[in-house]
């Protein structure tokens, strides 16, 4: 009558999210290492413009680093697994846009 639902496997899903956040992270650290050696005699964050890039890629790569954690911790319960892969997943693509939106004034401001 009441069947109770088994909860979803989410680990065919934990595979490409963790391969996406590595190339993604990848490339803001290789961006941020390549902008913080440019060699210009002054310090590399200097205009209200720098800052909001950097801090906009700094709080991108705390994110995905969040996200990795919830993807790579597998001492949830079975029941709150979609739930949590569920939450997980928006912070993964809130981390996604705010790099994309970092990278953006980096070539705009």
């Amino acid at each position: 009558m009441g069947e109770e639902q088994k909860p979803r496997d989410i680990a065919p899903l934990r595979q490409p999210m963790v391969t996406s956040l590595g190339i993604i992270m990848g490339f803001i650290l290789n961006f941020l290492a390549s902008w913080a050696t440019e060699d210009e005699g002054r310090a590399t964050v200097f205009t209200n413009a720098d800052r909001a890039v950097a801090s906009t890629l700094l709080l991108s790569i705390a994110l995905m680093c969040i996200v990795l954690f919830r993807l790579l911790d597998i001492r949830q319960p079975e029941h709150i697994q979609e739930q949590r892969y569920y939450r997980t997943f928006q912070l993964y693509v809130a981390a996604i846009i705010i790099a994309v939106s970092g990278v953006g004034l980096a070539l705009f401001l």
